[in-house]
């Protein structure tokens, strides 16, 4: 008997290709003749530390540099395969592009010149795998899943901003590791299946009809054959997440095709059914990104995160908040309906299926748009315009579904000092008399806090990345004013006190953490974030307002400029993981003076979600939108075109606002 060196199976010694994996199978175990070797003057191969189908990894040494780094080298029987060492080669190009600290990163790829060894060279890791963790641990807790989780998304989502596909997404190639200095913290492995999106795939290495991937983690497009985009990925992140939640796989058979088969035809198992705590909530955002059609899936593995993330916090962090308060009467439009929301790798043949995606397209609202010569102007929203409702069906595997985001819950103070009861209605009292008419003309003054942002024509949008970002198309804007910080947590607790509007669920009490006034408000939704413009005699700025203010009629990449540099914004890329308070960044100002447009919270805008004109993304009914990116989100997202859609109901610590006003109209002498 001998053993399959990627998925440990017991093989009869005649077999050369491991039929659960389709790996091929050495006749005698890789020597360790490479022990000491020295490849290419730099890299002393030092210990053996793992295997796999396509070779094994070493620790090894740069004689030059003098420190430690990872050297994986391909198997001496592939060593002649011209696709298994383009394949090898891709892993080193795609992995090397990715540039995220939750993402491996590979330094070096080289073919020896005397022997002709394929390797890579990576960073060195010291942790586990997170198939190991998942089995050591009878159940993993909610706040582990999270941030693993949370981890692995961003590492993918930078992935997919860069146009690659991963494609074999499974615990196996997620590795949590733990650095002097920092907390645990995951890194993502093995892009050696990635697909470049822009690559012609020219040698072969991923033929029409032929499936790579994981059977256990595979898409039901990939299982097909199918064309892949980031929503593959994001069914593989599904699984892994069902996974950490129930220590199970949905779908488990007795051969690879036999699981292949069901993720195609079957829904998956009730995550409840195998761990009785778990969450509704949680559940139908696992489920939705475990949906047959691609296209009933988050948009991206960020907008997977931030959907778990917010189910999960409102299941456990607004009990406590919510049971010490009684409820005030809700509002007739506060609870609308949404819509429903050991593994080795294995190559086999499949049918060849096309896919034909229908396109829509619309105008933002409240902008002037032209495209391919043509210009036209929209209507502004409507004030108080409510989500449209959509419902999904999928006649094939699933009933039609609704997918539930926590509602906004309302509640009343039960304790009230007398004290406070006579300032905050003194307070009331000097904000009615500031805001109260004033009779006869007056010139109009610039608002506290706000900046005047003078209208003019840009280009919104780009022609790179997600269909939801494209086409870049030209915009116009009237003036109008814009906050200069984003709304913090102490301008958040003046609205709760005097609305009796329920608080953020992370404020202890439902008061801001101590010393955390001048921090920006987060898991609030879309609704709160109106509710408090309305309050404040504001509105939330249009999605086209908003880029405009970020980057300006130059069309910077960043608030700041072209160049990103890590200094200007509090985002992902320096581990942080948590805001500032408002301002802290001047030197990332946008061209107008506008503070923290790149980073510390993305920002809700007013506008439902539309395709531009002339894209070909999806129409999403009921979404809105949000800008800016966060602390938690990588460089590329930062970005001023880059925009993310979300239902109006769900909160999200990464999210917060900022509120417009319209500048009154000047006219010029007669």
């Amino acid at each position: 008997m001998k053993e399959c060196p990627a998925c440990k199976a017991e093989l009869d010694d005649r077999t050369m290709i491991c039929p659960f994996d389709g790996e091929p199978v050495p006749s005698n175990p890789t020597p360790d003749k490479f022990i000491n070797t020295v490849l290419d003057d730099k890299y002393r191969l030092e210990e053996r530390i793992g295997e796999g189908g396509m070779g094994a990894v070493y620790r090894a040494t740069h004689t030059k540099m003098e420190h430690t780094v990872a050297v994986k080298i391909l198997h001496p029987d592939l060593a002649s395969d011209q696709v298994a060492v383009e394949r090898f080669r891709r892993e080193a190009l795609a992995a090397a592009r990715i540039h995220h600290p939750n993402a491996v990163a590979v330094t070096d790829f080289g073919v020896t010149r005397d022997s002709g060894i394929a390797y890579l060279v990576m960073e060195f890791l010291e942790g586990t795998d997170l198939k190991r963790r998942i089995k050591e641990k009878d159940q993993l807790d909610y706040e582990e899943i999270h941030t693993l989780l949370d981890q692995t998304c961003q590492a993918v989502n930078a992935a997919h901003s860069k146009g690659i596909i991963h494609r074999d997404l499974k615990p196996d190639n997620i590795w949590i590791v733990q650095s002097e200095g920092l907390k645990e913290h995951v890194k993502v492995l093995d892009f050696g299946i990635a697909k470049l999106k822009e690559s012609s795939d020219a040698s072969g290495l991923t033929q029409k009809g032929m499936i790579i991937g994981t059977p256990y983690y595979m898409s039901p497009e990939q299982c097909r054959a199918e064309k892949l985009d980031a929503r593959s990925d994001v069914y593989s992140l599904g699984v892994i997440a069902y996974e950490m939640l129930t220590g199970e796989v949905p779908f488990e058979g007795d051969t690879p095709l036999a699981v292949v088969v069901k993720h195609s035809t079957e829904r998956p198992r009730s995550l409840r059914e195998l761990r009785a705590d778990i969450n509704p909530r949680v559940e139908q955002v696992v489920l939705r990104a475990l949906e047959k059609k691609k296209e009933n899936r988050q948009e991206s593995a960020l907008q997977f995160a931030l959907e778990f993330g917010a189910a999960l916090h409102a299941d456990e962090k607004t009990k406590e908040l919510i049971s010490s308060r009684t409820p005030a009467p809700r509002r007739k439009d506060s609870d609308p309906t949404h819509q429903q929301l050991d593994a080795p790798t294995v190559v086999y043949e499949s049918g060849d299926v096309s896919r034909l995606i229908a396109s829509d397209s619309s105008e933002p609202a409240g902008a002037t748009v032209a495209v391919a010569g043509q210009r036209q102007t929209t209507p502004a929203l409507a004030p108080g315009r409510g989500p449209a409702r959509e419902t999904v069906a999928n006649p094939v595997i699933t009933a039609s579904a609704e997918y539930d985001m926590p509602p906004i819950r309302r509640g009343s103070r039960l304790r009230y000092v007398f004290a406070a009861v006579i300032l905050v209605a003194a307070a009331m009292a000097v904000v009615f008399v500031i805001r109260a008419p004033k009779s006869g003309p007056s010139t109009p003054g610039i608002p506290t806090g706000m900046k005047l942002i003078k209208g003019g024509a840009f280009t919104m949008g780009t022609n790179e990345g997600f269909d939801a970002w494209k086409p870049a198309h030209e915009v116009s804007v009237k003036d109008f004013y814009l906050d200069l910080y984003e709304v913090t947590n102490e301008d958040y607790e003046r609205f709760i006190l005097q609305t009796h509007h329920n608080p953020p669920a992370y404020w202890p009490d439902g008061q801001p953490p101590k010393g955390d006034g001048k921090l920006p408000v987060q898991s609030v939704s879309w609704r709160d974030s109106k509710e408090y413009a309305d309050w404040a005699g504001k509105r939330l700025p249009s999605e086209a307002e908003w880029e405009y203010a970020a980057r300006g009629a130059q069309n910077s990449i960043y608030p700041w400029g072209n160049e990103w540099s890590a200094d200007m914004s509090n985002s992902g890329e320096d581990k942080r993981g948590k805001p500032v308070a408002v301002g802290s960044f001047a030197r990332g100002n946008s061209p107008f003076g506008i503070y923290d447009m790149a980073g510390n919270v993305a920002e809700w805008v007013a506008d439902d979600y539309e395709p531009y004109p002339g894209s070909s993304a999806k129409r999403r009914p009921g979404y809105k939108i949000y800008r800016g990116g966060s602390y938690g989100f990588a460089k590329s997202d930062l970005r001023t075109m880059v925009r993310w859609l979300e239902l109006p109901d769900v909160v999200s610590e990464y999210v917060g606002f900022r509120c417009a006003k319209d500048a009154p109209v000047v006219e010029g002498p007669h």
